[in-house]
């Protein structure tokens, strides 16, 4: 028994697994925190408005997630240190001009974005540009850590975003800023959370930079822009559309619903994040990858039905013990918002395997879904449930693409080693 214990903690898979869970979820409880006391504090109308602008901050982050992913994957097969440096060295460059490039267009249809989703203040648009500057470059780096299998490192970073962000953001709320400074404390810690991260990578940046490097890179992130830009939009476009369509009232109702069912996928996330780089390493270097997908999907299965079990048996004791009774409207459809994210979040992790793999035309199954969903939730919206179950019934149908997309390549996907 003591052998096998010794054994297990020498695998990387399984320490850096043990690792990542039991990291991300403690910092994913800080965030969930974090919007729970934003809810009771704010209350369901000026909640909705914090809410929106962390979808809108999500879908301008597609593209750092979509580069993230890519980095990973380039990090985890270079083979030393002089290969990382020039990787490094290649992609910092690249990022910082396109951290640029989207914060001058935040701020350019900043008063746009304001009037569409009803914001009484125009400064919180604007403060989106220096968040999506700094969260880029964070990326980079912790992409990079992630690649090299240095999941504490990984963890330490999100906790100090996490941190910052709950203390931040409840000091200016408190101080009377209202959503404002919640926002105005995301800011702060985003660029703190920056400077830290660049700190853990030993890597310089003045190496002369490959313009192949970045050939190969755009060649396999193209693929995975569309991978993120989709999950992305189906996980906050949902979100952005209740604001429009509805009232403040009922949009709080349905962020507090979201932020609810996000559990599910924040707490099963880190395992498709320990799974892609030991699955694309272990591909480069010709090794088999079938039991790490099973052992991943398996645990991720069980996480996600967990949750969901919960709430159908609990909705209103997770609603009032989370957001208060104030909040209790929407006890009736967290059930349905569980079941949306539990299968949104299995989709997910069957699209990241399959990148990891190589299969990169299977992002048109997720694209196909995201686009559905917003033109089906654009034509009918009657009711808030009538906007999950659109959202639900599109995850099932991207299920049976994707279950059928593997079994017409199973050979390929799991190797015959």
């Amino acid at each position: 028994m003591i052998e096998m214990i010794k054994t297990l903690r020498k695998n990387t898979l399984f320490s850096g697994g043990i690792v990542m869970v039991v990291g991300s979820m403690s910092i994913n409880a800080i965030n969930y925190l974090y919007h729970l006391v934003m809810g009771r504090a704010l209350g369901p109308s000026s909640y909705s408005v914090l809410a929106s602008v962390f979808s809108l901050y999500y879908m301008i982050a597609i593209i750092p997630q979509s580069a993230s992913v890519s980095i990973v994957k380039f990090v985890s097969e270079t083979k030393d240190k002089k290969d990382l440096s020039i990787l490094y060295s290649s992609l910092y460059k690249f990022i910082n001009i396109l951290a640029l490039v989207l914060a001058f267009f935040i701020i350019f249809f900043s008063p746009l974005i304001t009037k569409f989703l009803h914001f009484d203040s125009f400064l919180l648009i604007p403060l989106l540009a220096p968040i999506t500057y700094f969260s880029l470059g964070t990326l980079l780096n912790q992409s990079v850590v992630q690649g090299l299998l240095r999941f504490k490192e990984v963890v330490s970073i999100n906790l100090v975003a996490a941190l910052g962000k709950l203390f931040l953001g409840l000091l200016f709320v408190i101080l009377g800023f209202s959503a404002g400074g919640a926002v105005l404390g995301l800011a702060i810690a985003t660029f703190i959370t920056f400077f830290y991260s660049r700190r853990l990578i030993s890597v310089r940046v003045n190496v002369v930079s490959e313009r192949q490097i970045l050939s190969d890179f755009f060649k396999f992130s193209v693929p995975a822009l569309f991978q993120a830009l989709s999950f992305t939009f189906i996980f906050t476009a949902d979100l952005i559309l209740v604001k429009h369509f509805f009232s403040g009232y009922d949009a709080g109702l349905y962020a507090a619903l979201s932020t609810l069912g996000k559990i599910i996928f924040f707490a099963s996330s880190p395992i498709a994040m320990v799974m892609f780089p030991a699955v694309s390493g272990r591909r480069a270097r010709g090794e088999s990858y079938r039991k790490v997908f099973y052992i991943t999907f398996f645990a991720t299965f069980l996480i996600a039905g967990g949750i969901v079990s919960f709430y159908y048996f609990f909705p209103e004791f997770a609603i009032r013990v989370l957001y208060g009774s104030s909040y209790l409207a929407a006890s009736t459809y967290l059930f349905w918002m569980g079941g949306f994210i539990a299968i949104y979040t299995l989709n997910y992790f069957l699209v990241n395997f399959l990148l990891s793999v190589g299969k990169v035309k299977v992002v048109t199954v997720p694209l196909l879904s995201s686009v559905l969903q917003i033109i089906a939730i654009s034509l009918w919206h009657e009711s808030l449930l009538v906007v999950i179950q659109i959202s639900l019934a599109i995850m099932i149908f991207m299920m049976i693409l994707l279950v059928l997309y593997l079994a017409s390549y199973q050979l390929k996907v799991y190797g015959k080693k």
